[in-house]
């Protein structure tokens, strides 16, 4: 049996939401005190085990901004190796079914167009999803 090493270490699960309204797309900011703070990110987070991508993401936007949400489809899945571990990210398009985003464990939120996402400080596993929203449809 081999064990695992930092290079073959499974991958960390995580959601993200694609949530666009009026052509501006959601945007959060990790807390200071969590890793990776005051960073920019889409809406999402960890699955934990027994639940569905789907689940998590309902669940991760409940708790962290108040936000009742339909997952619709795949927007894209990435892989990304950060210095501690490798995360895989599926990103899913959602529409908002209720709720007005509150900070309830976000530092802040924003709707932004995507061509403005290049002045926030996003995290680097979500940069390629930038570039997927900036393409012509």
């Amino acid at each position: 049996m081999t064990l695992p090493t930092e290079q073959n270490k499974l991958p960390l699960l995580v959601t993200a939401a694609i949530i666009i309204e009026q052509g501006r797309v959601l945007i959060t900011r990790r807390p200071a005190r969590k890793p990776h703070g005051g960073l920019w990110e889409f809406p999402g987070g960890k699955i934990n085990p027994g639940e569905s991508p789907v689940e998590a993401l309902q669940r991760e936007l409940q708790e962290e901004l108040a936000l009742d949400i339909c997952v619709e489809q795949v927007f894209d899945v990435l892989f990304y190796r950060y210095d501690w571990g490798p995360v895989l990210i599926l990103a899913y398009t959602c529409t908002r079914n209720g709720g007005t985003p509150r900070n309830l464990e976000v530092s802040e939120h924003r709707w932004v167009t995507p061509a403005d996402l290049s002045q926030f400080e996003l995290l680097a596993a979500d940069q390629p999803l930038i570039a997927k929203l900036l393409e012509p449809t």
